[in-house]
């Protein structure tokens, strides 16, 4: 990476950071890199991820890196995760990449048991709708539409965060 694109990634990665504070950690690296006998993309490469990086700022200007790193990231969070989870998968061998499986299977599982409850609850007020409502077809469509569109939320939000529990440990 050169210089020109990691100073772009550390200023958007620090954001967090107050003006002052964000000059100075960027003044640093730059700094570094010009001090350093070698060339800025080998040295650059010294510094770690941008993740890294955060992590370490965060500690030393006492901000929360958990809060921080989780503010940055959100999907793209999930993605990574997903994308190294891939890789561990292809290079886990025998009973570990078979728990690994299985653990997936079972998040899926219970993901989709997590629907069971809004059957009940669209099944309930079908009949609401067709007792006081004369049986109005689009209050039925209406209805269901919504109970689904709140159960694809509320089970996207709990396997992602599901997932990045249960998985976030594996090397």
């Amino acid at each position: 990476m050169n210089r020109k694109r990691f100073l772009r990634g550390l200023r958007k990665h620090l954001s967090f950071l107050e003006r002052e504070e964000l000059e100075s950690v960027v003044l640093e690296y730059i700094n570094r890199i010009d001090c350093s006998k070698k060339k800025d993309e080998e040295i650059i490469a010294t510094f770690g991820s941008f993740k890294d990086i955060q992590r370490e700022v965060a500690e030393k200007y006492s901000k929360d890196s958990k809060k921080v790193l989780k503010k940055e990231n959100g999907i793209q969070y999930f993605y990574k995760n997903l994308k190294n989870f891939g890789k561990i998968i292809k290079n886990s061998k025998g009973k570990k990449k078979g728990k690994i499986f299985f653990d997936l299977l079972l998040l899926i599982l219970i993901t989709c048991i997590l629907k069971i409850p809004f059957l009940f609850l669209r099944d309930i007020g079908d009949r609401y709708i067709a007792t006081f409502l004369d049986n109005n077809l689009h209050f039925l469509a209406s209805w269901g539409l919504i109970i689904e569109i709140i159960y694809i939320i509320v089970a996207i939000s709990f396997f992602i965060r599901t997932f990045q529990k249960w998985f976030k440990n594996l090397k």
